[in-house]
């Protein structure tokens, strides 16, 4: 009987309210609503402002530090190593002595060049002073081979102690477990990179590449000093793509703006680099809507 007469109770009570009170209640209820389509609207529009506000767009991928030049200490001729005084990591200076090798054959060999020069010498002088002119140019020439071979052989001596053509780090060429083993003629036996220039090769994914232009300004923050970030600036694109796990990147080389005493080629980090502005919704949903678009065309009748 209660559940029945409690809302035509409450039909009665709001009847016997005078005109000025239903017409309060009316407006209230209405305001009431408003205000919640109000807020609605307003949050709406806050996030679409949000949404739509530029900010900065940074292509950004793992990066590392190459020596400026590298460059390649080789054998001059087949010998055996004797010694050897760096490993890699260590700093050389220019004409520091990196390593040895056996001169011995060498020191034969230029000794053997000496004694066919002076033997031809005496003869090309024994010659002219018979007057035997043909004798003259025979022996001359043949002192002539001789001394282009002795310095051959000189060269080769010379080129028998391996020394830092400038100042750097050694990248490559352990040899300290290698003494007393054959070397050959033209083998790598170490890689030189010089100290005071790096070169920047960030890996930047084939979905931002495009945005990417030499002169454009970055950030890198390496592994061994993520506290400091270093500025860098953006000298050229490789042209070709390199296949990694889970896509492609193009490799992006640059130039740091500073020299920094405590870097090292072979750093390792992660660079940004500042292409543009570009709309939070596009920043959010570029990549996931470029996926989307290519989907579809490849779906496409």
């Amino acid at each position: 009987v209660a559940a029945f007469a409690g809302p035509v109770i409450v039909m009665k009570r709001d009847l016997q309210v005078p005109w000025h009170g239903r017409l309060r209640s009316a407006l209230r209820e209405r305001l009431a609503a408003a205000g919640r389509r109000k807020a609605w609207a307003s949050s709406a529009l806050l996030v679409l402002v949000v949404l739509a506000a530029p900010l900065p767009w940074r292509a950004s991928g793992p990066a590392r530090l190459e020596g400026s030049v590298q460059r390649a200490v080789v054998a001059a001729a087949d010998g055996f190593l004797q010694q050897t005084s760096v490993r890699p990591g260590d700093r050389i200076s220019a004409g520091q002595v990196l390593a040895q090798l056996s001169s011995q054959e060498l020191e034969l060999e230029r000794r053997r060049r000496e004694s066919e020069l002076r033997q031809h010498e005496n003869a090309f002088r024994a010659a002219q002073a018979r007057n035997d002119r043909v004798q003259m140019v025979v022996s001359q020439s043949r002192a002539a081979e001789a001394q282009a071979l002795l310095t051959l052989a000189e060269t080769q001596l010379h080129r028998s102690q391996l020394t830092a053509p400038f100042d750097g780090v050694v990248m490559k060429g352990d040899l300290t477990q290698n003494l007393g083993a054959p070397v050959h003629k033209g083998e790598v036996l170490m890689v030189l990179s010089p100290s005071d220039g790096f070169r920047l090769v960030v890996e930047v994914d084939e979905a931002d590449v495009g945005a990417v232009r030499p002169g454009q300004r970055g950030q890198l923050a390496l592994a061994a000093q993520p506290e400091r970030p270093l500025a860098f600036t953006v000298r050229r694109i490789v042209p070709m793509a390199v296949a990694a796990e889970g896509g492609n990147y193009f490799a992006v080389e640059g130039v740091l703006d500073e020299k920094v005493a405590e870097l090292r080629p072979g750093l390792t980090g992660i660079a940004k680099i500042e292409v543009g502005r570009r709309p939070l919704a596009s920043l959010l949903l570029h990549r996931p809507l470029a996926w989307l678009r290519l989907a579809v065309w490849s779906i496409a009748p």
